[in-house]
């Protein structure tokens, strides 16, 4: 058929259609359109952030109640024999005993078999290192080994008896 044929229509080459154009602006358009929506600005700035430290509060020690050493006990110029000590932690994050040391007030006995005012009993300062950890708001017990020696000055009403050892304990956040 030739162009000139009454009643058909002449094909417009793909190129020079006009929607086929259109289409091709619009997904540029679109595309770059996309591109911008992407990008962003950002920046930053500087400035403080405060936080507040707590204060520590100091150890306590007392007797172990209703425990009396049974293992490494005293005699005049025997071996060094166990101290048992519980530590409370009032603090809210747990701690480790680093040092157990005696204050300078001397051990007192109760429970020996006559007179022992003079107890012969002296302690031997301790540093320590694992195993000592004490919970936050809580309390355990130390038991120390050869923490604690009596001399030959210690009087016979001694025998039994139980020394209380005033000691300081120094404890560290961990």
């Amino acid at each position: 058929m030739s162009p000139s044929t009454p009643g058909r229509h002449r094909r417009t080459p793909a190129r020079l259609r006009p929607r086929h154009a259109a289409v091709v602006v619009a997904t540029i358009t679109v595309t770059m359109g996309g591109g911008i929506a992407v990008a962003a600005w950002t920046s930053s700035g500087s400035g403080e952030a405060t936080a507040k430290a707590g204060t520590a509060t100091a150890p306590s020690t007392g007797s172990v109640p209703g425990s009396a050493v049974t293992e490494g006990l005293l005699y005049p110029d025997g071996p060094a024999g166990t101290a048992k000590i519980l530590v409370h932690n009032p603090n809210p994050y747990p701690v480790k005993v680093t040092t157990v040391n005696a204050d300078v007030t001397a051990p007192t006995a109760s429970g020996g078999t006559g007179t022992c005012v003079t107890t012969g009993v002296s302690w031997n300062n301790r540093t320590l290192s694992g195993g000592n950890a004490v919970p936050a708001n809580g309390s355990a017990t130390l038991t120390l080994p050869g923490a604690v020696v009596m001399s030959s000055a210690s009087e016979n009403g001694c025998q039994g008896a139980v020394f209380t050892i005033p000691v300081t304990v120094t404890v560290m956040s961990g």
